[in-house]
């Protein structure tokens, strides 16, 4: 069931009664869905000892993967939006996105280096939205700082409001280095639109990017020059562009040094590989496929160009010494497709885990993009619990360190918002906040970078998912419990095999992440339907 899309806010001309000052209404909102909490006995609280139940049990002193953040990015609405929206609504909707206490509390933000194709590409882009501005649009040009001003402008709200891990992502070099012109490839572009020879021009335009943030007081702490270079990148809907094994290992090498030369301190992330499966060795392919054939591999899209090879990018990047202390032991992918199924929401992520294991036990799996993709806007539960499915099994089985949504804010009727808005259609400053949004926050406001993962074990817990995190400091914990089915559940956690008091922060549909009063009674607490709760604890038992 979709929740009705009634805008949180309607921007523009203010209409009767909308002059509200942003943080009442912020707080006024979880105020509300704190009461709808205190108020719905039939669904949560205390219960009566027919319902099921089950145990949740946490071991703090197993710990598994250190958790680096969450976030999005701000593809493609960031910049028109920025650009053309009142202050006011701006601060409103940066406030949903990155506030600790009203919003979803995001830690990492992906801001996307444009390559120009708004300007070189218009006639074959989608949408006017999926083109991007470049700071330097020629080989002969300065650099113009004052492009991508929406951009931008988020990119401070959210230092402002917080975030400190920024991560500079191209899909594409600018059009000046690529083969065709263009931000997309097309037939003449051979194994990589990039030009030959152009790897450290390429680098040196990324640290140029970085480094002039660094002086405005936003130190990116990562660089992703690649996105999804596995898939082929001609027909130009959006900016991308594919790179075979050997052009990813060029450009890591070449970032790799122009960073050191200039003494940036920022990571590499890559390959962001538009496809989990094509990151696995050929054999751990073949057992995860169940495939028999000892020839057969992952062979979809760029694959089957003749150009080289576009996969087992594990094998890449944490197999060679040398690209593995480049990138820190960090290989990332998108999790697109992966949301049915025990093949793919946890078999293909144990199969990950597997082969980063096989190269070094250091080695973090970072999840870099991900939305349902399928038409149809939907606000509710529905799509909150197939994410919160992802999360869940992207965290336990793929050991993910860091995870990031797609499309922070989305103007489409597709499932790839954590906020919606009319505005490219109807001109309002409409804002819909989607219950996924909250379903992401009650990671990323609840498990702060620093923390780690630790072990969880449950009985009587079919349709409950639950994974543990102990903070930064080890004294918090926060627990992150979903109950896919439709009716509550009566639920006993026990920390270190004692009861603990821990507070609730719930999202269904009738609530948007909000607090409901601790558990005090040994320890027990009822999962309402449908819903995704963080249960909070500051306290350790010892």
């Amino acid at each position: 069931m979709a929740t009705s899309q009634k805008p949180l806010w309607r921007g523009g001309r203010p209409l009767r009664n909308q002059k509200l000052n942003r943080r009442k209404l912020l707080e006024g909102a979880a105020a509300a869905a704190g009461a709808l909490a205190l108020s719905a006995s039939s669904r949560t609280g205390w219960a009566d000892q027919s319902q099921p139940s089950a145990t949740v049990n946490v071991d703090t002193t197993v710990r598994h993967q250190l958790i680096e953040g969450f976030g999005a990015s701000d593809c493609w609405s960031m910049d028109p939006i920025g650009r053309e929206w009142s202050e006011e609504n701006k601060e409103r909707l940066a406030e949903l996105l990155f506030s600790q206490r009203t919003g979803a509390g995001l830690s990492q933000w992906r801001f996307n280096v444009g390559a120009g194709g708004a300007l070189a590409d218009k006639a074959t882009l989608w949408d006017s939205w999926r083109g991007a501005d470049c700071f330097r649009r020629s080989e002969a040009e300065q650099y113009d700082w004052s492009r991508q001003p929406g951009q931008q402008w988020f990119l401070r709200a959210a230092k402002r409001l917080g975030v400190d891990q920024f991560i500079a992502f191209a899909n594409s070099p600018p059009v000046w280095m690529t083969v065709n012109g263009h931000a997309h490839c097309d037939k003449q572009t051979g194994s990589t639109n990039l030009k030959p020879g152009y790897e450290l021009r390429f680098a040196a335009f990324l640290a140029d990017v970085v480094q002039h943030f660094q002086r405005q007081g936003i130190p990116f702490r990562y660089i992703s020059p690649l996105n999804e270079p596995n898939w082929n990148w001609e027909g130009g809907g959006q900016e991308g562009c594919r790179y075979n094994n050997d052009d990813i290992a060029r450009v890591v090498r070449a970032l790799h040094q122009e960073a050191t030369r200039r003494r940036l301190k920022v990571d590499i992330i890559t390959p962001e590989a538009g496809d989990l499966a094509s990151m696995l060795d050929d054999d751990l392919w073949r057992a995860w496929a169940h495939n028999n054939d000892p020839s057969a591999h992952y062979n979809l899209d760029a694959n089957q160009l003749g150009k080289g090879q576009y996969r087992q990018y594990v094998k890449l990047l944490l197999g060679n010494p040398e690209l593995r202390a480049m990138v820190d032991a960090r290989v990332a992918a998108h999790a697109y497709w992966t949301d049915r199924g025990e093949l793919m929401l946890a078999e293909l992520r144990r199969a990950l885990r597997q082969n980063i294991a096989r190269y070094t036990p250091d080695g973090r799996y970072w999840q870099t993009e991900y939305c349902i993709m399928e038409h149809g806007r939907d606000l509710g539960m529905d799509s909150a619990l197939r994410v919160a499915r992802v999360l869940h099994h992207d965290l336990v089985d793929g050991n993910a360190s860091a995870w990031q949504w797609w499309l922070a804010v989305s103007p489409a009727d597709y499932k790839d918002g954590l906020i919606y808005t009319d505005y490219k259609k109807d001109g309002e400053q409409t804002v819909y906040p989607s219950r996924i949004l909250w379903v992401l926050g009650a990671y990323s406001r609840f498990v702060r970078p620093g923390a780690h993962r630790v072990e969880v074990t449950t009985q009587g817990a079919d349709g409950l998912l639950a994974s543990a995190y102990v903070s930064a400091d080890g004294r918090g914990l926060t627990i992150i419990l979903t109950n896919e089915g439709r009716e509550a559940r009566r639920v006993h956690v026990a920390v270190n095999g004692r009861p603990v008091s821990l507070t609730p922060h719930v999202t269904s549909e009738e609530h948007q992440l909000a607090q409901q009063p601790a558990t005090t009674r040994g320890g027990e607490w009822v999962a309402p339907p449908r819903s995704v709760a963080a249960l909070v604890g500051k306290q350790l038992p010892v």
